[in-house]
């Protein structure tokens, strides 16, 4: 997913993608201008699973 998600996204900084379990996924990324283009250029999908992202706010559990 990293892989695909990076070059579909062309991305400045880069993402580091966690797997969080229960098809959850922790997306990090090293520059807000990347985060930003991302939330704003949804609804992305990947393997035709549609991929729902919200922003975490400071000290916000992802889990």
């Amino acid at each position: 997913m990293k892989s695909t998600m990076a070059n579909l996204w062309h991305l400045v900084k880069g993402v580091q993608i966690r797997d969080l379990g229960e098809k959850r996924y922790l997306f990090k990324f090293f520059h807000i201008i990347d985060m930003e283009r991302v939330i704003n250029g949804a609804p992305w999908t990947f393997n035709n699973h549609l991929l729902i992202l919200h922003k975490l706010k400071g000290g916000e559990d992802p889990l």
